[in-house]
């Protein structure tokens, strides 16, 4: 029936939307309050770091987790449970009266985007395979929509309504947001024809398929989303402090990481429709990693040149490939199962390596006084992964075949 087909399509899209949205705030709206926070606990620029970098390694590491919470709780329950723990978080971080609290509750909030996070490809898997790259490119245009507001809007917010605190804490609201339109979107499906499949699931779990580690297809697919993330969130922690280091007087710095998220945000809903179905996406890959790579030798070697030109390039080459990044677990699998095998094996790996990027540009910029050898390392990292895309053909399956279980009622 195409109508209801459509219904739940269209249901399933706001509801992505919605909770990708939530997902980003906690991380992002850090950077134009950054200054702030160091002051209130006096962190060194390393130590700063560790508030963007600290998600990033709860990410991958309890993405680990992920699968075995979704075979106890179901998907549905898991990614409330983890929006819920998030936005506890969010706020008990706002609280902190020392660096040791703040730090320990960033990890909450790390522990709650990635156990969310992670089962969502699995989950695009199991009802919409056909139209995986269509889903993942609003998963993550959704994120970036929400680190665009919160970069954007963070600063303005911390000198409006009381400082930092309130910056940081007023992104939870999202969170229930996020929370009330996933139960709605459950409930729909387990009214739907898939609602008995929905319920065995829970109480009858699939057998757990064990992490890829022997597959080098694998390997490849979490060191390109790794070294692409190492990029997005050393910008994400450091843009807004270095704008004005390039001499960029028309935009605050909150506006400049803003213009970033923004366009990032378009750049990954643009690819999600345009990729189409093809499975081999490395053209796309290779023209997102070379546009990457011209943007941050711009602001390597002449940063103050065209530095906002040389942002949007940056925002347009790293949208396009965390779209098609997170998109190369559901091209390379035949099962939801295995997809989420996948996804939690790129997350784990690759956010474990993104979590360097702030930390290793906040420490060059401890080293230097200044941010040029910061983007010459981002600059490396951008030419080595336009290089590695040949290796990114996908492994010959009948995945593009393969309807989604929602699709066979």
């Amino acid at each position: 029936m195409p109508q209801s087909m459509d219904t739940k399509k269209a249901a399933a899209a706001i509801a992505l939307l919605i909770l990708s949205v939530a997902l980003r705030p906690p991380i992002v709206s850090i950077g134009p309050v950054l200054d702030s926070i160091q002051k209130s606990f006096s962190l060194s620029y390393t130590q700063a770091s560790l508030l963007t970098a600290i998600p990033d390694i709860c990410m991958g590491v309890f993405a680990l987790v992920a699968p075995g919470v979704a075979r106890r709780l179901g998907t549905d329950n898991a990614v409330v449970a983890a929006l819920a723990l998030l936005c506890v978080a969010m706020i008990a971080r706002a609280l902190a009266g020392s660096a040791s609290v703040l730090l320990v509750c960033t990890v909450f909030t790390g522990i709650g985007i990635a156990i969310s996070g992670s089962l969502i490809g699995g989950w695009v898997k199991k009802h919409f395979a056909s139209d995986a790259s269509m889903f993942m490119g609003i998963y993550s245009a959704g994120l970036s929509v929400g680190a665009t507001v919160a970069a954007s809007s963070s600063g303005y917010i911390a000198q409006s309504l009381g400082g930092w605190r309130v910056a940081v804490a007023l992104w939870s609201v999202l969170c229930i947001t996020a929370i009330l339109s996933w139960r709605k979107l459950a409930q729909q499906f387990l009214k739907a024809s898939t609602g008995e499949r929905e319920r065995q699931q829970v109480t009858q779990p699939a057998p757990a398929v064990g992490l890829p580690w022997k597959k080098f297809g694998a390997w490849r697919v979490a060191i390109y989303f790794g070294a692409s993330q190492f990029i997005v969130y050393a910008c994400f922690a450091w843009l807004a402090s270095s704008s004005s280091e390039m001499q960029i007087d028309a935009l605050s710095p909150g506006l400049v990481l803003g213009l970033f998220t923004c366009v990032f945000a378009l750049s990954s809903l643009g690819m999600g429709m345009k990729a189409g179905r093809s499975s081999d996406r490395r053209g796309w890959l290779g023209l997102a990693s070379a546009i990457t790579a011209a943007g941050i030798g711009g602001l390597a070697f002449a940063p103050t040149a065209y530095p906002v030109s040389c942002i949007v390039l940056i925002a347009i080459g790293q949208g396009m490939c965390f779209t098609l990044a997170m998109t190369l677990p559901l091209d390379n699998t035949h099962t939801p199962a295995e997809t989420n095998a996948w996804s939690v094996f790129m997350l784990f790996i690759g956010y474990l390596v993104a979590a360097l990027g702030p930390l290793s540009f906040g420490f060059l910029r401890d080293r230097t006084a200044g941010y040029s050898a910061s983007y010459l390392m981002l600059f490396v990292v951008a030419v080595g992964i336009t290089l590695m895309v040949p290796l990114l053909r996908p492994a010959p399956s009948d995945t593009e075949a393969m309807p989604a279980i929602s699709e066979l009622h």
